[in-house]
């Protein structure tokens, strides 16, 4: 009886809840009509006869029963809104009859489960699908091109991708046995339309609406709030994983729900590693710390580098280089406007860094050199690695600018360079007539940094280190 009456309760309070669920899930800036206008977009580009299929992504199992925090395909998002696993999307280049309706486009969804609701969050099930995305026909994820009777005899070519990320993964049941009705009706390989879709995607993805810049500023702007706080926070004695810390404090502080990649705070000779995310080592006492780091607010992210003395002032040694990547980073942004190739700005950056490391004696004037060893920077968006080709420069891109000069122990130069890693990156849009750094508003001088450092840290104040 005492089970019965807790479950009637738990559904009543379930039922009086869900309006002011509703009302929140969209608090996220993005509405119904822009996923609908992307959609339409999307649509627009497909060939003939065509249907688009792509599903979300697995839920992925971080320890025996925990799971990763969940993230939805961005693709998936980005058409959808959706943000719940085990789902898809299907659209329809030329509609089509179903159930006696014309139309072009299918969600499945999670159906509603109090159970499940209890424990893991509330669902929007088909009806809130309906009502919140805007979608007319939803259906459960075990209808999948089964009910209703999707008919795919007028369909010439099914495009789709992120099969293989699913198949592989046994912990999504769900999802898997959709990849598997797919399988049944599109005896046809995938990997053309792969092409042809990522493609599209690319193409609608690298322009970014007003509605997506909005987002965009406030993840860089949270970003960057971050990284002033942990200039302030910096001193010797500190740890790489306290500085985490501080930036990811300040990112939930500020209402962004994630981080947009894997923190990375490098000291010593760890400022030299790309990738560095360990973060693990303690009672740094001197060199530079390298901050890569960003916010993810709403799904989109954002993506700083600054790089700042431990001691809060530069040593000669590293000093030289960092003035050489902050000229490197300017002649980029400078090589930023409509129509350049986006080639020129790496191609500017290059020409100071070799210019800069062979004035210093460091290399050989035309040398070959691995000391800027990636790539000038990328799309930014809802990946960090955002969608988006590499060509022309067009009003709505949004680029991070990112050069740098990295001298690992034991490298063929004097060893008082050794160790040294120096990256600076700033956030550029792409204007009508020429561009705009988000990311301005972060020191990045010498002058400026040393400055804001000599301020007190949040670390300081809870005496963290001493």
């Amino acid at each position: 009886m005492k089970k019965r009456f807790f479950s009637l309760l738990f559904l009543s309070l379930l039922a009086a809840n869900l309006s002011s669920f509703a009302q929140s899930f969209f608090e996220d800036g993005l509405s119904p009509a822009f996923h609908k206008g992307r959609r339409e977009a999307l649509r627009a580009l497909m060939p003939e006869n065509s249907a688009v299929i792509i599903f979300t992504n697995p839920v992925k199992m971080r320890s025996n029963d925990t799971d990763f925090y969940y993230r939805p395909n961005s693709d998936f998002y980005y058409l959808t809104g959706f943000r719940e696993p085990n789902a898809a999307l299907i659209l329809f280049k030329n509609p089509q009859t179903i159930d006696g309706r014309k139309i072009d486009e299918i969600l499945y969804v999670q159906p509603k489960d109090p159970a499940k609701e209890q424990w893991n969050g509330l669902r929007l099930g088909t009806d809130g699908a309906k009502q919140k995305l805007g979608f007319e026909s939803v259906f459960v994820y075990g209808d999948f091109l089964k009910n209703p009777a999707v008919d795919f005899g007028s369909v010439s070519q099914i495009l789709t991708f992120n099969i293989g990320d699913i198949e592989t993964n046994s912990y999504n049941v769900s999802l898997k046995s959709m990849v598997a009705r797919l399988k049944e009706i599109n005896k046809t390989p995938a990997r053309p339309a792969d092409i042809a879709l990522n493609g599209m995607m690319d193409q609608l993805r690298a322009i970014k609406t007003s509605e997506e810049i909005a987002l965009l500023r406030k993840a860089i702007e949270i970003s960057g709030l971050a990284h002033m706080e942990s200039f302030r926070s910096i001193q010797p004695g500190v740890s790489e994983r306290a500085i985490q810390g501080v930036h990811e404090f300040v990112h939930k502080a500020m209402d962004a729900e994630y981080i947009g990649y894997g923190t990375i705070v490098g000291s010593g000779n760890n400022s030299t590693i790309l990738h560095y995310v360990d973060n693990s080592v303690t009672n740094v006492q001197k060199g530079v710390m390298l901050m890569d780091v960003g916010a993810e607010y709403r799904g989109y992210s954002g993506d700083i580098t600054r790089t700042v003395p431990v001691k809060g002032v530069f040593s000669p040694e590293e000093k030289a280089l960092y003035e050489i990547v902050l000229q490197a980073l300017e002649a980029g942004i400078a090589a930023c406007k409509p129509g350049a190739e986006y080639r020129a700005v790496g191609a500017a950056a290059q020409k100071v860094i070799d210019e800069g490391l062979a004035k210093l004696g460091l290399i050989k004037a035309g040398e070959r050199h691995p000391y800027f060893p990636h790539g000038i920077g990328h799309h930014l968006g809802l990946d960090v690695h955002d969608r988006g080709g590499y060509g022309t420069l067009k009003p709505g891109m949004v680029l991070t600018v990112e050069p740098g000069i990295y001298i690992p122990e034991g490298s063929p130069v004097d060893p008082k360079w050794w160790g040294i890693g120096i990256r600076i990156e700033d956030n550029i849009l792409i204007t009508e007539k020429g561009y705009e750094n988000l990311s301005a508003f972060v020191p990045k001088t010498v002058e400026d940094l040393e400055k804001i450092m000599k301020e007190e840290g949040i670390l300081q104040k809870l005496k963290v280190g001493k």
